[in-house]
């Protein structure tokens, strides 16, 4: 009992109301009846009286929660929710103290309460969106399996005689399924590239511009961080691409994904079908896997069309078989549709080295918006997503030009261009528009300088 901190252990109310508590609460010993007692006379009268039930609130004699007499003086006022909460025994507060834990209990504010209440809801809801934008991708790999068995093992090995037809219709069709599967594996699980450090704002830059009021002094901040970096792309009103989340200056054809709630280089756009941004680091990966689906949709469709006429005019018996051949007939048509249009339009999209949110909104440069500002022509515009080992390009392996933060365009000459130093001079054999004039090349080979 010599051990305890007589003030930390009375830190609560009294039974009398007294927010401040007893005597003990001060640190002084109990005054009772003119005589001093200790801690442990204390402790033995709280076990001696009880609950001291016959003196009640508002008297000017009332029992502590130290279980010593206390005469309530004028300024300490009542508490109702005092008298609503009961105090915990007094050897469970000792045997607490002792140990260290005894903390004030206070009531929670109502906004805290709801503040807390919402975090924890929008957290949940968050979880359910993200269980949940796994859905379509599952719905591919169940649709991709259950393919993969009616072809396999009802086609193949069921309604197949010929046993070299068998073993040519299994070995090109696992080929396209491994290119297949391997596209989508990487379009999924690669990670879109995030702006450098070099872009970010320090701290004492972040500090400047979030104090500035002035709209006109944080276009001038921004103006000169953006001074030191390759950026040559602006917003409409002609300011510097600063992205507000992420706190960093957006390189040229960036954009901050909502779903994914970071910036991404070279942002394509979010496809839920791979549950992924489709960015610089995977775009080549997208281009393949819808390449080689839509091979996938026109082999099974092609090799199944003669055992679906087959089937309809009576030459095969009907069984299990034949809705696994029909069905599998019409998901590959319905498929192979679809995506001939989506790949044809990215198609068109690398031929003119635009992204779709380029294609949507054309990039805008010092002198204004210049949907061509990047392209470079035919052969240069597929180098840039696919490299320039030819060997690369159907594979899935990662070869695309540069590293995401700088793109070579057209008005900038090679000496200028460190990603065209070393190659001839190009021409601009894919644009089938007027190309700029001399000045508004100048211009732009001007702000390279600067």
């Amino acid at each position: 009992m010599a051990g305890l901190d007589v003030k930390g252990l009375f830190q609560t109310e009294c039974f009398c109301g007294s927010r401040k508590g007893c005597c003990a609460s001060r640190g002084s010993p109990c005054s009772i009846a003119g005589r001093s007692e200790d801690i442990s006379a204390r402790v033995r009268r709280h076990r001696s009286l009880g609950s001291s039930s016959g003196l009640k609130l508002g008297q000017k004699k009332a029992v502590c929660s130290d279980s010593c007499n206390y005469t309530k003086s004028a300024r300490a006022p009542q508490r109702p929710e005092a008298r609503a909460r009961p105090l915990p025994a007094l050897p469970s507060l000792l045997s607490r103290a002792a140990r260290g834990r005894l903390a004030p209990q206070r009531p929670v504010p109502p906004a805290q309460a709801a503040r807390a209440g919402n975090m924890a809801l929008s957290r949940g809801l968050r979880c359910c969106q993200r269980a949940f934008a796994w859905l379509p991708v599952l719905i591919i790999a169940l649709v991709v399996l259950w393919s993969y068995y009616a072809y396999v093992c009802e086609l193949c090995l069921v309604t197949l005689s010929n046993p070299v037809e068998k073993v040519a219709y299994l070995l090109i069709f696992h080929v396209l399924f491994v290119l297949f599967v391997w596209t989508y594996w990487k379009s999924i699980f690669t990670l879109p590239v995030q702006p450098g450090k070099k872009y970010h704002m320090s701290y004492a830059d972040k500090e400047r511009y979030e104090n500035e009021e002035r709209p006109e002094v944080q276009r001038q901040i921004l103006a000169d961080i953006a001074r030191k970096l390759p950026v040559y792309t602006r917003t409409g009103n002609g300011g510097i691409r600063f992205c507000d989340r992420c706190q960093l200056i957006k390189p040229d054809r960036c954009h901050h994904c909502s779903v994914c709630a970071i910036c991404v280089l070279k942002m394509d756009h979010h496809c839920p079908w791979v549950n992924n941004c489709i960015g610089f680091s995977n775009y080549k990966f997208f281009l393949l896997f819808l390449a080689y689906s839509l091979l996938y949709c026109l082999y099974i469709a092609a090799t199944v069309f003669k055992y679906f006429i087959k089937y309809c005019t009576g030459e095969l018996t009907n069984g299990r078989s034949k809705f696994h051949v029909l069905f599998l007939l019409f998901v590959a048509v319905m498929f192979f549709v679809s995506l001939m249009f989506l790949f044809g339009y990215h198609c068109w999209l690398v031929s003119r080295n635009r992204s779709t949110l380029e294609a949507f909104s054309a990039p805008v440069f010092q002198n204004g918006p210049d949907k061509n500002g990047f392209n470079l022509g035919f052969v240069k515009n597929l180098q840039q997503v696919f490299g320039e080992e030819k060997k690369l390009w159907l594979l899935p392996i990662a070869s695309s030009q540069g590293d995401g933060h700088f793109f070579p365009m057209r008005a900038l000459c090679e000496a200028q261009n460190p990603l065209l130093a070393n190659e001839e001079q190009w021409e601009d054999d894919g644009i089938d528009e007027e190309p700029h004039d001399s000045t508004e090349a100048s211009s732009l080979a001007i702000e390279r300088e600067t």
